[in-house]
Parts: structure tokens; C-alpha cells; sequence
């Protein structure tokens, strides 16, 4: 049986205190990787578990802080796919909602730019992959659920 590369999709989703709804996080990647827009995305290492992949990837990739976490939701979609690399790949995607919207620190070996989209701004297009729109669809549409 071929071992898959597990990995984790996360969208951050954060209290914009000016308009009091959410806005979603997006990240561009660095020239060398395509320079397009994506959720935080991540390998999952061997002694983790798909949502400790997921927030650990978080971290790294934003520099958000622990604290600012209000809830990490498992959104139960996941994806398998062959990645550019030819390796296949199992993602599972998780919405980490925070109390507040942060000036992101990005590491430039990964990532060019961020930005921060209104939940009416999700649309087709705004991020290159399926999988990461479907994934900010189902995140709008829990944090609706949850009346928010």
C-alpha cells in the first residue's frame, strides 16, 4: 500500500473589530512556488496528529500567538490528490477562528504577501486551488451555522 503524504489546510478566521465580522486570511506564495493565493497549508510531521500539523503550520507560517485562538474546528472535508512533486497526498481542513485580526509576519522562503478578505469576498478565483475554495466556502458557512 503507498504511504500518503498527510497534510492540513487551515483557514484563519478573525474578528475584524471595526465591522465586528470575520475576515479570512490569505497567503501568497513566494515566486518560486507560483505566486498565488492559498489557505495556510502544510505537511503534517510524523508525530502529529492532522490538527496539530495544522496549528503548528499556522504559527509558522503567520506568527499568530496562542492566545488570540478562540476555537479550532475540524471542518470534516479532506482531500487526496498527487501533489507537484508526484506524491500522493491526504489534507485534512480545519478553521481556527481568532478574537482579532494581526499584522501577519510571513517568512519570505514561503510566502510574499497576505491579506485579509471579507466573508462576501470569498469567490471563485480568489485562491488558485479547488480544494482551498471549497474549504472557505465550508468555513463560511460553519461560522454562519454558528451564527456568526
Amino acid at each position: 500500500m503507498d504511504q500518503k503524504t498527510k497534510k492540513a489546510q487551515v483557514v484563519l478566521a478573525a474578528i475584524d473589530k471595526d465591522s465586528q465580522n470575520f475576515k479570512f486570511l490569505l497567503l501568497q506564495t513566494n515566486e518560486r512556488r507560483g505566486k498565488f493565493w492559498q489557505n495556510v497549508t502544510g505537511k503534517v510531521e510524523e508525530n502529529e496528529t492532522f490538527e496539530e500539523g495544522g496549528l503548528r503550520e499556522a504559527i509558522e507560517e503567520t506568527q499568530l500567538k496562542l492566545e488570540s485562538i478562540v476555537d479550532i474546528i475540524d471542518l470534516e472535508i479532506s482531500f487526496n490528490f498527487t501533489d507537484q512533486r508526484n506524491r500522493k497526498v491526504h489534507e485534512k481542513c480545519f478553521l481556527i477562528i481568532l478574537d482579532e485580526c494581526w499584522t501577519v509576519k510571513l517568512d519570505p522562503s514561503e510566502h510574499l504577501n497576505f491579506k485579509w478578505i471579507k466573508q462576501d469576498e470569498v469567490e471563485e478565483g480568489i485562491v488558485k486551488f479547488k480544494s482551498n475554495f471549497e474549504t472557505l466556502i465550508k468555513a463560511k458557512s460553519t461560522l454562519r451555522h454558528w451564527g456568526l
